[in-house]
């Protein structure tokens, strides 16, 4: 990969580059100015990550033109053999990987013809905390030489290998779910709320019920539902919060704890959606 990318004038101006010794595995690290540059085709599968400042861009990278806005440490995945081109607004940094095909392909399990394409992933840029860390840990491991580190890089890479993969079935299925989740799918986060409004229930958590990133899901649900999921999720607590002060003599501590409030949270969401607080609702309703 270096030596392809140190004879092609046009890619981004090399300020340094690291190698795994014997590995087959190569980083550098480069800087744009404002305006086009290419990347030439090469064998590896590769990971272009800005390290910079915020730069807007309009990229292809062998899936067709897309454009954007990239924030630092968001990256990009660029098959084997495929040319790219890309033209950005201002300064850019950018940091890139190589990774051997017959590397990632034995780690995919794929046999030697495997173009290595993962789909939708070549349409835009990502951002995923994994890969970040990946990708920062073997900047700073990737040229060790002592066994341990050599243990240390080749299952970072595989990892970031395995992590793509995944990543494309995700947005895989979030395409498939653009226009919102299946049924079976907001069914199953819909009864997951309900049996667990006594405590805090994190985007993550739902979002892996549907096998989806939180972002993704995030947007699905809300398309199906109209409302995200943190706001349906308090819809569900106060209507759970009204039942048990229309049904029952329960303290309002108690109630508030049963829909996973404090005291005082309850009495918030209360007087914003109904203009008074708790007590004052099981009062008028008993009257």
């Amino acid at each position: 990969m270096l030596q392809a990318y140190a004879r092609e004038r046009s890619v981004p101006s090399l300020r340094e580059s690291r190698v795994a010794p014997d590995r087959g595995f190569s980083m550098m690290e480069g800087a744009q100015d404002a305006g086009e540059f290419s990347t030439p085709a090469v064998s590896d599968l590769m990971l272009s990550q800005s390290v910079g400042p915020a730069f807007h861009y309009v990229c292809d990278i062998g899936a067709g033109r897309f454009s954007g806005q990239t924030q630092p440490m968001d990256f990009v995945a660029v098959a084997p053999n495929v040319d790219t081109y890309c033209s950005v607004a201002g300064p850019a940094r950018l940091r890139f990987l190589g990774i051997p095909g017959k590397f990632a392909r034995a780690c995919l399990e794929r046999d030697a013809s495997d173009p290595l394409d993962f789909g939708a992933i070549h349409t835009r840029h990502h951002r995923d905390p994994l890969i970040i860390q990946g990708l920062t840990l073997l900047w700073q491991e990737i040229e060790r030489e002592d066994p341990a580190a050599r243990i240390f890089v080749d299952g970072i890479t595989a990892a970031l290998v395995v992590r793509l993969s995944r990543l494309s079935q995700q947005v895989a299925r979030a395409e498939d779910c653009r226009g919102g989740l299946a049924p079976h799918h907001s069914a199953r986060v819909i009864e997951y709320m309900q049996s667990h409004l006594d405590r805090r229930v994190t985007l993550a958590e739902l979002a892996s019920l549907c096998d989806l990133s939180p972002w993704h899901f995030s947007r699905a649900f809300t398309h199906s539902h109209g409302d995200p999921p943190h706001r349906y999720l308090t819809r569900l607590r106060l209507q759970r919060a009204r039942e048990l002060l229309e049904t029952t003599s329960l303290p309002i501590c108690a109630v508030a704890s049963a829909t996973g409030y404090s005291h005082q949270q309850l009495a918030r969401h209360f007087r914003l959606t109904t203009g008074i607080p708790p007590g004052t609702y099981r009062q008028q309703f008993r009257d």
